[in-house]
C-alpha cells in the first residue's frame, strides 16, 4: 500500500502528457482547484499558466521550464513498471480523479491508459477528451438520467456478463469480451438507464456529460 501524497475531500485533476482542449482545462478549473500533473503533463499546466499540487512521474517528457518552476513540486519515481498515470492514481486520494491528457496522441498510451482504468478499479478514475469521457462500470452498477438519444457505449476490457435497462439495443445477461460481443455505438432509448455488469468493462459517454460520470462514480 503506498501512502498518498495528495489527498482532497473533492475532485482532483489529474493531467497527462496528451492532448489538452483549452475548453477541457477551462471546464477542469471549474470542477477543482487541486490539479496533480503526469510527468509531461507538468508542461501544459505550465503553458496554461496552471500550478500543480504535485508533478509525479519519471521525468522522461518533462521540459525544463516545468521542471525548472515547479521544482518544489516534483516527485520523482524513477520505477518504469507502472506508466505515469499509474503513478499518480496510487499516490493521490480523492472522492474522484478526473484525467485529462491520457486519451488520444499515441493509441499505446490511451490502451495503455484503459488498462489502469480497469486494472486500479479501486481508483475512482475517470478519462476525459473534448469528444468523450469514460469510466470503468462500478461493481454495484451504474445508473443515469441522460437525454434520449445520448450515445453510450459498455466495452469489455476482459469477460464480462452486461444486463442493461433504457438502451437502444438492452442487453440481458450479455456475455461480452474484447474478441467477441461489444456494446458499442449503443444510445439511451429513456432517460432512466442502468448498467449492471460482471467483469471489468468501460463506459463511454460524451464528454459533455461529465457530470454524468461524475455522479456514477461516486454513486459507485
Amino acid at each position: 500500500m503506498i501512502a498518498p501524497i495528495v489527498s482532497s475531500d473533492g475532485p482532483v485533476a489529474l493531467v497527462g502528457g496528451a492532448h489538452v482542449a483549452p475548453e477541457i482545462l477551462n471546464i477542469l478549473q471549474t470542477l477543482t482547484n487541486v490539479f496533480v500533473a503526469a510527468d509531461g503533463g507538468a508542461n501544459i499546466l505550465h503553458a496554461a499558466g496552471l500550478h500543480p499540487s504535485k508533478v509525479i512521474g519519471d521525468f522522461d517528457s518533462l521540459s525544463d521550464a516545468a521542471r525548472q518552476d515547479f521544482a518544489p513540486q516534483l516527485v520523482h519515481i524513477a520505477e518504469q513498471d507502472t506508466t505515469d498515470l499509474e503513478k499518480v492514481v496510487q499516490r493521490v486520494c480523492a472522492p474522484v480523479l478526473i484525467g485529462a491528457g491520457f486519451l488520444g496522441g499515441r493509441l499505446d498510451h490511451t490502451l495503455a491508459a484503459l488498462n489502469v482504468m480497469v486494472r486500479r478499479s479501486e481508483a475512482p478514475l475517470i478519462l476525459v477528451d473534448e469528444v468523450d469521457c469514460c469510466l470503468r462500470c462500478p461493481d454495484g452498477g451504474a445508473r443515469f438520467q441522460l437525454p434520449e438519444g445520448t450515445p453510450l457505449s459498455v466495452l469489455p476490457m476482459g469477460d464480462a456478463i452486461a444486463t442493461s435497462r433504457g438502451l437502444q439495443w438492452d442487453m440481458d445477461e450479455l456475455q461480452l469480451r474484447p474478441a467477441g460481443v461489444v456494446s458499442s455505438s449503443n444510445k439511451t432509448a429513456l432517460p432512466d438507464v442502468t448498467i449492471q455488469v460482471a467483469g471489468p468493462a468501460i463506459i463511454t459517454l460524451p464528454s459533455h456529460h461529465l457530470a454524468d460520470a461524475i455522479a456514477a462514480v461516486r454513486a459507485g
